[in-house]
């Protein structure tokens, strides 16, 4: 099916009058949407950066022990391609701040490492692609990459290419943003992709992951063609045309926890593909769901239909968000779906006591109802023994959902408030016992229940044994009385014989007299 090249296929398709129509309606699109940004969406991006800001303090890189170290910038190499020339598979290339005007090449496994993504800058000079990626096993982190050739080019493009790693970077005003080609396993995260006019394009591409990353102000924020088994969760995708396109061959992909917000088209996905838009129970938060949440539990009741073949079954009553926690060496996210703003995020834990908390801030628009369904790890608290808001305890739906790994659960409030999650040893301890108690006392009433029902028992029998006793002597009774009444037979019996044999000898002595005469 994939057996041609992108670039021959745009110049197959855009012979096609529809398909023309279709890029330069794209172009159109794009032109308009440059002033597109009210007051309003301004604000909700500056929001989703400080949120993808957290994410991103936790992102590393790791180094093997045999790797080197090349430079870029003062002290070492002047450009970044001839530190990759130089570099051998393994090595990290890291480069200091200040502006690249360069169009790179990379064609083995490296590391290339920018000092800071928004004084870090790759500029393609409006030249064909700003990164082209040849290798598998890349990591590329730390940079602001921009200005491709701004119809065709690509910030990166990743090509043949498997386990290539693309985070913590800003991929602003090229043609297409990132686009892998004829590439699988790799990984796309925490980056902010914005002002291109493809932002993230995956042609002829399988099992890839897209995550975590902020992609707005372009044409199309996604565009699936001939790509299947691709996992795109906890994106923000706002204030493109069109959120995501999903063209010919789009199949068996899966879209959770991201959220669409004021995109002109959340979603367009051509009717015969067919893919997958929750996960365990979970959807995607769309700004334009009208559904109901009559149970509580912070998941629409009615799905929010995209096609004939793609619904959203469990559609999110508010955004997603998962806020990165770092506790005994490893990261942690804990999971939120609301209607408000949640900020001043953080994870305490007081050895003293065997505590842990969860703090943060929260806050509705307009001061009214709100709400918050929250996933916590195990790994961070064992059990939630109450939620404080505003220092006062509050009564928790606990949601019953048996993966067995999280806490779910979910609450309500008013207006601006601060919300505590509590887990305590102590409490623990102090619940344990009084589980323990509980059941004993169980125990204890089924013991006694059992002895009752013994005692009730004992009752019966003596009563049986009276009753056997009374039954034993009536038939002792009527046994003397059998026997009485024996005697008495035998002896009516014996003196009827004996009248019988009397009577028969008389009447025998009678009748020889009669003959005698």
């Amino acid at each position: 099916m994939c057996n041609h090249s992108w670039k021959d296929t745009i110049k197959r398709l855009t012979a096609k009058p529809l398909i023309n129509k279709y890029l330069i309606t794209r172009l159109n699109y794009f032109k308009r949407w440059g002033t597109y940004l009210s007051k309003t969406a301004l604000a909700l991006f500056l929001i989703f950066c400080l949120n993808s800001a957290v994410n991103l303090q936790n992102s590393r890189i790791l180094v093997n022990a045999g790797s080197s170290l090349l430079i870029v910038g003062e002290g070492g190499y002047d450009s970044i391609q001839e530190a990759i020339n130089n570099a051998s598979s393994g090595d990290v290339i890291f480069v200091r701040k200040g502006v690249y005007r360069e169009n790179i090449i990379i064609n083995k496994a490296v590391t290339l490492m920018g000092e800071d993504r928004e004084n870090t800058i790759i500029d393609g000079d409006s030249k064909g692609n700003v990164i082209s990626i040849n290798a598998s096993y890349v990591n590329i982190s730390g940079f602001t990459i921009k200005n491709s050739e701004p119809i065709t080019g690509y910030g990166i493009v990743v090509d043949h290419s498997e386990k290539v790693i693309i985070q913590n970077n800003i991929i602003r005003g090229n043609g297409i943003g990132i686009q892998l080609t004829y590439s699988s396993e790799n990984q796309v995260y925490n980056n902010t992709v914005s002002t291109n006019r493809i932002g993230l394009h995956l042609f002829c591409s399988a099992k890839n992951a897209i995550y975590r990353n902020v992609i707005t102000i372009n044409t199309d924020g996604i565009f699936i063609y001939y790509s299947t088994d691709n996992s795109f969760y906890e994106n923000t995708i706002y204030s493109n045309y069109f959120g995501v396109f999903v063209f010919h061959y789009g199949d068996n992909n899966i879209f959770y926890h991201n959220n669409f917000v004021n995109n002109v088209n959340n979603v367009y996905a051509e009717q015969a593909t067919s893919n997958l838009w929750s996960y365990k129970g979970e959807g995607n938060y769309w700004n334009d769901y009208r559904g109901n949440d009559m149970n509580g539990d912070g998941i629409g009741d009615v799905p929010r239909k995209i096609t004939d073949k793609n619904n959203d079954d469990y559609p999110l009553m508010g955004r997603f968000c998962a806020f990165a926690v770092s506790y005994k060496g490893s990261v942690h996210y804990v999971a939120t779906t609301s209607n408000a703003t949640i900020h001043n995020f953080a994870f305490k834990t007081t050895t003293e006591l065997g505590s842990n908390m969860l703090l943060f801030d929260v806050g509705t628009v307009d001061g009214s109802a709100g709400f918050i369904r929250m996933t916590i790890p195990k790994e961070l608290m064992d059990n939630v023994h109450m939620v404080l808001i505003d220092d006062e305890k509050v009564n928790v739906n606990f949601l019953n959902v048996t993966e067995g790994k999280n806490i779910y659960l979910y609450f309500t409030f008013f207006g601006n408030c601060s919300v505590k999650i509590v887990y305590s040893e102590i409490l623990e301890l102090y619940h344990q016992l009084l589980k323990s108690y509980s059941e004993l006392l169980d125990k204890f009433y089924d013991l006694n229940e059992s002895y009752f029902k013994l005692l009730a028992l004992n009752a019966s029998n003596t009563m049986l044994i009276e009753k056997i006793n009374i039954l034993n002597e009536a038939l002792y009774d009527q046994t003397e009385n059998f026997k009485g009444l024996t005697y008495v037979f035998s002896a009516s019996v014996a003196i009827f014989i004996v009248t019988t044999i009397y009577l028969s000898k008389k009447a025998h002595e009678k009748r020889g007299q009669v003959i005698k005469s």
